[in-house]
């Protein structure tokens, strides 16, 4: 049987601030990169395509 190890993280009040800003910004990525994506129409290519599509948006709504 395999056991996956558990940490206790104990952050500072910088690295909570830091944690939670990673967090956030992850978040609103995935949750614009999954409305992008349900705004292409399904004739607009196969699904890996448009899944293509919002994977090469994503650098540029990082940096946004």
């Amino acid at each position: 049987m395999n056991y996956n190890y558990r940490y206790r993280l104990k952050p500072t009040e910088s690295q909570r601030e830091t944690l939670d800003y990673h967090r956030d910004t992850c978040r609103q990525l995935y949750n614009h990169a999954l409305y992008r994506f349900t705004q292409i129409p399904e004739d607009q290519g196969t699904i890996k395509q448009r899944v293509r599509t919002i994977r090469n948006e994503l650098p540029d709504h990082k940096n946004w």
